[in-house]
């Protein structure tokens, strides 16, 4: 057929896309390289600005190093004006400096946020300014944020040892951060001799907060590099794809249990293996 009487049915449709603004981590497991992996998994196109270099292996983080705040700028002002962003997924912001020079971008976009503090290996990745800053300037702006334990309780300062305390934590995200329509409690460092792994979301829904529940088999494997970025890349991704917060939460807890669950062998790496991510659509 002639090029002037081509079908335009036949273009493809827009594809839904997500921008993660994050860390490298060079073994693949977690950070930049998981983010993308994971929106590749789901469906949707994945862009990157790269926050740190770092280190690492399955092992620990040897070393990282912050990308300088004018050049994450850079990176952010080339991909956002060229590719259209349904929405921002937030990791590893090393420096109050890269807090301060993304900010401004964050209001236009649906944010998730990711509060990356500690890694799978139990290094630090960010410092104590770096932390003030994110309360000051990402997460007052974000959208969505997705701590486990450890980050719960550095954000609230204070000791978590029930699952009250954990709901009452998220709450006061909630109260102090008021763009926030919700936030997703990750359930894998709490109560690690349990069978079972349980997720909530608190979601503001008229007027209230509400929380859900997702309850899942827990897989006692130290495969486990790389699950936070993981879950917070599924849920933006599924967000991006224009599903409700809640079946986005539901969908992302159900894609990420299935990877630990396909990788609790994985024969990547002598220590915390990474979840393997080419095996999820087998």
């Amino acid at each position: 057929m002639p090029r002037s009487q081509s079908n335009t049915s036949d273009k493809p449709s827009r594809i839904s896309a997500v921008l993660t603004i994050a860390g490298s981590d060079p073994s693949g497991g977690a950070g930049i390289q998981a983010d993308l992996k994971t929106f590749t998994a789901t469906g949707v196109y994945g862009a990157a600005v790269i926050t740190a270099l770092t280190a690492q292996n399955t092992l620990t983080v040897s070393a990282a190093m912050a990308i300088p705040a004018d050049f994450v700028k850079q990176q952010l002002d080339a991909v956002l004006s060229d590719i259209r962003i349904d929405v921002i997924k937030l990791g590893m912001l090393p420096t109050p400096e890269i807090c301060e020079t993304i900010a401004p971008y964050l209001d236009k976009y649906p944010v998730v946020c990711d509060p990356v503090m500690i890694s799978t290996s139990g290094c630090s990745l960010i410092d104590d300014p770096a932390i003030s800053a994110l309360a000051t300037h990402i997460i007052p702006r974000s959208d969505f944020i997705t701590p486990n334990l450890n980050e719960l309780e550095i954000l609230c300062v204070e000791k978590i040892h029930t699952m009250k305390d954990i709901l009452a934590a998220g709450m006061d995200l909630m109260t102090r951060f008021p763009r926030l329509s919700g936030a997703v409690l990750k359930g894998g460092h709490w109560n690690t001799d349990s069978r079972t792994v349980t997720d909530t979301l608190l979601l503001k829904e008229d007027g209230r907060v509400n929380a859900y529940f997702e309850t899942n088999t827990r897989y006692h494997t130290k495969n486990t590099h790389g699950t936070g970025c993981t879950f917070a890349s599924a849920f933006a991704a599924f967000l991006a794809k224009k599903k409700p917060p809640f079946e986005a939460f539901s969908k992302a807890v159900t894609f990420t249990s299935r990877l630990i669950e396909l990788s609790k062998d994985s024969p990547v790496g002598q220590g915390n293996g990474p979840l393997l991510h080419h095996c999820s659509g087998d």
